[in-house]
């Protein structure tokens, strides 16, 4: 199967929780991911990719552990303008990889996986979604 028809199943579970995420900005980011994972030559894209995962969705910008679930939000509510565009997010992952190779802490814990995060409520079975060939179309 494409690039685009897990992009499609993927923006469409996207958009029951974020009204601004579509296919194309999903598809933009992971073409972007997959552009810099070509270009720096990686060996080991998916143990990036799992740690780049990680890192965004249990680290906050400060290096904190991020907390999901607060007293009165989510981190999975989303806000009201988006805080980032498909080109921004691609760009960011580019320095992670060089980070990657030269600091072995960013790597994620062994056996880590979506499931295993806290107060992740729909995130922890995102990366299990079945996709389908006519997803994409």
């Amino acid at each position: 199967m494409g690039l685009e028809a897990f992009c499609g199943k993927y923006a469409e579970e996207l958009q029951k929780h974020y009204s601004d995420v579509n296919e194309q900005m999903v598809l933009a980011t992971a073409e972007g991911y997959l552009r810099h994972l070509m270009e720096a030559e990686v060996e080991d894209a998916a143990e990036i990719l799992n740690s780049y995962a990680y890192h965004r969705i249990t680290v906050d910008k400060s290096g904190s552990p991020r907390k999901i679930k607060g007293y009165f939000s989510s981190a999975l509510a989303g806000v009201k303008a988006p805080e980032i565009n498909a080109e921004a997010d691609a760009k960011s992952f580019k320095p992670f990889i060089f980070m990657y190779r030269s600091k072995p802490e960013l790597a994620a814990p062994a056996g880590w996986d979506w499931s295993k995060i806290e107060d992740g409520e729909w995130l922890t079975e995102f990366p299990e979604l079945e996709v389908s060939v006519f997803d994409g179309l």
